[in-house]
C-alpha cells in the first residue's frame, strides 16, 4: 500500500513536471535551472508507467519543477558543477515524503531530470529526457 502511493505521487509528480506553468518560487541565487521556450518532446521513463513521451509547450517563466503543494516546503536548489540538485519535502514534519531530483543539460536544446522519491520508507524514481523541437509551439 505505500510504495502503491508513492508510485502514484511519483506519477503524477512526473506528469505535473511535464505539464507545469507554473512560476518558481526560489530565491536568488537557489536559481532552478531555466528552460528555453518553445516546443520539447519530453520522455518519463519509470518502472510503474514504462516510458510515455509528449510535445509540451514550454513557455517564458515556466517552473521546471511544476507547482508545489501548499504542504511542500520551499525547494532547497543547490550547485555541483554542471549538475543542479533540488529536494522537495512535503507533508508533516514526523512523516515528511522526499523528492531528490538530479538536473543535467544546456536546458536550450536538451535536458536530462532523474528522481528518487522517499515516502513512509518506499522508494521510487523516474528519469525525464527533454528535446527542444522548436520555438513555435503547435495548437
Amino acid at each position: 500500500m505505500k510504495f502503491r502511493r508513492l508510485t502514484r505521487f511519483g506519477i503524477v509528480f512526473s506528469l505535473s513536471l511535464i505539464a507545469s506553468a507554473a512560476s518558481s518560487a526560489c530565491a536568488a541565487g537557489d536559481e532552478l535551472p531555466k528552460r528555453r521556450p518553445g516546443l520539447w518532446r519530453i520522455s518519463t521513463i519509470a518502472p510503474e508507467i514504462g516510458m510515455q513521451t509528449n510535445e509540451v509547450c514550454i513557455e517564458e517563466g515556466d517552473s521546471i519543477i511544476g507547482a508545489q503543494d501548499e504542504n511542500c516546503a520551499k525547494p532547497s536548489v543547490s550547485q555541483a558543477k554542471d549538475q543542479t540538485i533540488v529536494t522537495i519535502e512535503c507533508g508533516p514534519t514526523h512523516s515528511r515524503d522526499v523528492t531528490s531530483l538530479l538536473f543535467t543539460g544546456d536546458f536550450r536544446n536538451w535536458y536530462r531530470a532523474q528522481s528518487r522519491m522517499t515516502a513512509n520508507g518506499a522508494r521510487a524514481g523516474f528519469t525525464i529526457n527533454a528535446t527542444f523541437l522548436s520555438e513555435r509551439c503547435t495548437k
